[in-house]
């Protein structure tokens, strides 16, 4: 991809010095030869491949239009014809998985109300042994709290106790009240837009973007009011809202657990969940401790410093789960 990438920007002999740049290459690499590399290191089941084929497909073409100069597209002006069609798959890929998941999750929740429990049980059932995994299980997250989600208060999670972060410093506050400045600015920007853009579409996608974007914040707004950070029998259960990555923290990888100031800067090693709050609680891990992050690899992991409403009733329960274990 990079020697693509430089064969397109960069006049040397090859391309003529920029004078000749055949796209047909890219494509061949694009539908044939990457999609083939992969099948043959992998030997992934036919419907596997052909959905990767696919993504390989999609992804190149985006790649190639943002490349190759208009000057030297000769294959790529047909395909960028299709634009439209690929954005109805995407569309259609993303009802399929919220269709889907509204009629999972429903009938897995009515079992005991663990929202958290029924999308992974959903999304793992679906898309076990894909990378697309982890995505649909964020994205599932975003449309369940952002659109779905009634009566919080009758939602259940795993761990026996449960301590909340919604209010400290005013976190869930401060969060609505960045939704309602975006709300407040839409419209706004929708009438300038259309004034200056040179074709109406462009203000269109623009407000269709901001309102995507604003779902987002909606879903980490009402997740963070609900979603707790919990100790079951074997582990510290951490969440934070929908757009972190959850932990299980086991009880024999902290070395300790106290107070700490919200003056911790993003170093390696160190996870923060903060949010609009202020960070109050550091669990700090033994030596060689690693966490799986969300695409379910293993990361080094330090301290994990967090935020929380009662940060004191937090120390206390966890000091009390690790000195019954000894």
């Amino acid at each position: 991809m990079s020697a693509h990438y430089f064969y397109f920007r960069v006049p040397f002999i090859a391309n003529d010095y920029g004078r000749n740049m055949a796209d047909w290459p890219l494509l061949g690499d694009l539908l044939v030869t990457f999609p083939l590399l992969y099948y043959f290191m992998f030997r992934p089941s036919l419907k596997a491949f052909l959905l990767k084929w696919l993504v390989f497909a999609m992804a190149g073409c985006a790649f190639g239009s943002a490349i190759i100069a208009d000057g030297s597209k000769d294959l790529w002006r047909g395909i960028e014809r299709f634009w439209p069609l690929m954005a109805l798959v995407q569309g259609a890929l993303e009802l399929y998985l919220l269709v889907y998941m509204v009629r999972r999750i429903a009938a897995l929740m009515r079992l005991d109300g663990n929202a958290d429990e029924a999308m992974a049980t959903a999304i793992r059932g679906r898309f076990a042994g894909t990378g697309f995994a982890p995505f649909a299980l964020f994205e599932a997250r975003i449309w369940y709290y952002g659109l779905f989600m009634r009566r919080g208060e009758r939602l259940r999670y795993t761990g026996q106790q449960h301590f909340s972060y919604d209010k400290n410093d005013g976190n869930v506050s401060n969060q609505f009240a960045l939704i309602m400045v975006m709300l407040f600015e839409m419209p706004l920007s929708h009438f300038m837009l259309h004034l200056v853009a040179v074709k109406p579409v462009y203000a269109w996608v623009v407000d269709v973007l901001s309102v995507w974007s604003v779902l987002y914040l909606v879903a980490e707004y009402r997740a963070s009011q609900w979603r707790p950070v919990s100790l079951d029998e074997k582990a510290v259960l951490i969440r934070c809202g929908v757009f972190a990555a959850d932990r299980a923290v086991s009880y024999d990888m902290i070395e300790s657990v106290a107070r700490c100031g919200n003056d911790i800067r993003r170093q390696r090693g160190v996870l923060r969940y903060r949010q609009f709050g202020s960070m109050n609680v550091e669990i700090r891990l033994k030596a060689g401790s690693k966490l799986m992050n969300g695409f379910g690899r293993a990361q080094a992991i330090s301290r994990i410093c967090i935020s929380l409403d009662k940060p004191d009733a937090f120390i206390d329960a966890v000091r009390s789960r690790l000195a019954a274990l000894g």
